[in-house]
């Protein structure tokens, strides 16, 4: 049993990434007790930069996170536990139960935040490139693949679509399937061929030069694929298991579906970041976990922490001008 942890709190964010602090700050804000529990598997943290933040493009991942958790130090009713959800319970008050690292902490509102986890390829020296010059965001990186040429590693129906963004970007892009399969249909091959994206269909084994200084991918048939920047694509998974247990409605991507205000199918339960259907970035994120926050603390409104008034508040609450 963790006894650091409160018993109650009015709001448990599951996932610490930018959607999540971003939500846990806006919460903070509105002076409401807040637990963000977060299991530090964030999509992003083997990436060297994040780009494209107002006011701080490029920075770390790294340091993004921490900054945002130094700014929570400011708000008293915000507590961060690095720790697992294991377990999230609809109780019959309306309110949440849910198994922490062995507490149980019982809440009127939660926010998911907890991100997708992507199919990593098992290829020699991957993760010693992952997050240097091996991506998997065209939208985050391309710019970073400017005048190169391109790699794409990946199979499946999605990817001539996925490699065809990088033609912002690179001087060249050549797909390698990672299998000796005939992967692609005719009108996916022709629409490939018009754009000048060249398909290898083989299984890749190792990369080739140092990190940062990539030379290109060597295929079981010892053939080498020269280029200089990899992106990948094989498949991500939604972490949706708390939503699933929550009963939230799914896409047919397994992502949460949500309002304009980032509320689920569930009354009281939020959603924000790559859990959602949407573009996957961090700007976007963050903006999507202040939406979560606000309405989550809002719905609340009128009602004392919970610390002070044990009965919840309404689930959804909308207040017009």
């Amino acid at each position: 049993m963790n006894r650091d942890l409160p018993e109650v709190v009015d709001a448990l964010v599951i996932g610490g990434g930018p959607a999540g602090l971003a939500a846990a700050t806006w919460l903070g804000r509105y002076q409401r007790s807040t637990l963000v529990v977060d299991a530090g598997q964030h999509r992003n943290r083997f990436a060297d930069q994040a780009y494209g933040l107002l006011g701080r493009d490029p920075t770390t991942p790294a340091a993004l996170l921490a900054d945002a958790r130094s700014g929570l130090e400011q708000y008293p009713h915000v507590m961060v536990h690095n720790g697992t959800v294991s377990t999230v319970h609809h109780e019959a008050d309306g309110r949440f139960s849910a198994q922490v690292d062995g507490a149980q902490i019982t809440t009127p509102r939660i926010v998911l935040a907890t991100g997708v986890r992507d199919h990593l390829p098992r290829i020699a020296g991957f993760m010693d490139h992952y997050g240097t010059d091996v991506h998997h965001c065209p939208a985050c990186d391309g710019l970073t693949a400017r005048g190169r040429d391109v790699i794409v590693l990946g199979a499946g129906d999605h990817v001539p679509a996925f490699a065809s963004e990088l033609l912002d970007w690179a001087a060249t892009v050549r797909i390698i399937t990672d299998t000796t399969h005939d992967v692609f249909d005719e009108g996916q091959k022709a629409t490939l061929a018009w754009h000048g994206i060249e398909v290898i269909d083989g299984s890749a084994e190792a990369f080739i030069g140092a990190p940062g200084a990539l030379e290109g991918i060597r295929l079981a048939d010892g053939h080498v694929v020269e280029g200089s920047s990899v992106f990948f694509s094989y498949a991500h998974r939604p972490t949706n298991d708390l939503a699933v247990r929550l009963g939230c409605e799914l896409d047919d991507e397994g992502q949460i579906l949500v309002n304009g205000h980032q509320l689920t199918s569930v009354d009281g339960v939020y959603a924000a970041g790559d859990i959602t259907p949407g573009l996957d970035l961090v700007s976007i994120a963050i903006g999507q976990g202040t939406a979560a926050g606000v309405a989550c603390a809002t719905s609340l409104r009128g009602h004392g922490t919970v610390e002070r008034a044990p009965t919840p508040a309404p689930p959804t609450r909308q207040f017009t001008a």
